[in-house]
């Protein structure tokens, strides 16, 4: 039992440093979400926000819900974002201002966040 839980810890602690990174602090990304105003889309944990429903930005009529998005792709995504790869001139603003510490607290702050079960960005049918 005690050699599968040494193999366990091993490979959890193993993906972070294969991709020289460390793990992102979720307090940290919290409070940069707050400065960056991430919440006015996203919504305060990720799940969305219902008061842009008629706002449409960059041409796009849907806002994704970001809690609880694993960590590794939540990073891909911005990273994406940062040099372009991925498209949207808001994010792409955004991401290219952000350090890779940023985008890993960010990751950690919305991945420890829970989905609702009924999500309320805004194409949400509800609205």
């Amino acid at each position: 039992m005690y050699r599968i839980a040494l193999i366990f810890a091993g490979c959890c602690a193993i993906p972070p440093l294969a991709f020289g990174q460390s793990a992102g602090d979720a307090a940290a990304g919290r409070k940069l979400a707050n400065e960056w105003n991430c919440l006015v889309c996203h919504g305060p944990d990720g799940n969305g926000n219902k008061g842009i429903a008629n706002i449409q930005i960059a041409g796009v009529r849907r806002i994704p819900r970001i809690s609880g998005q694993p960590q590794a792709y939540f990073i891909k995504c911005m990273r994406d974002y940062k040099t372009g790869k991925r498209t949207d001139d808001n994010m792409q603003t955004l991401a290219e201002q952000l350090s890779d510490k940023d985008i890993r607290d960010l990751a950690a702050w919305y991945g420890s966040q829970t989905p609702r079960a009924q999500a309320t960005y805004y194409d949400d049918p509800s609205n």
